[in-house]
């Protein structure tokens, strides 16, 4: 895992807390703006970045 996370990036410290799972079916240039937007010292992004989920 901590090859992985190193790799590609990822929150280790969630890790056996939370699931999470999901696909992207477009838009992954969009997930790496998120990725690699600028974040506060507790690891949040300095401004909100708002987005519209689809649960089936």
């Amino acid at each position: 895992q901590v090859e992985t996370y190193t790799k590609i990036g990822g929150t280790p410290y969630l890790d056996n807390q939370y699931t999470v799972f999901g696909e992207v079916e477009s838009g992954l240039d969009v997930v790496e703006k998120i990725q690699n937007c600028e974040t506060a010292r507790n690891d949040r992004p300095k401004t909100d970045i708002s987005m519209t989920v689809e649960v089936i």
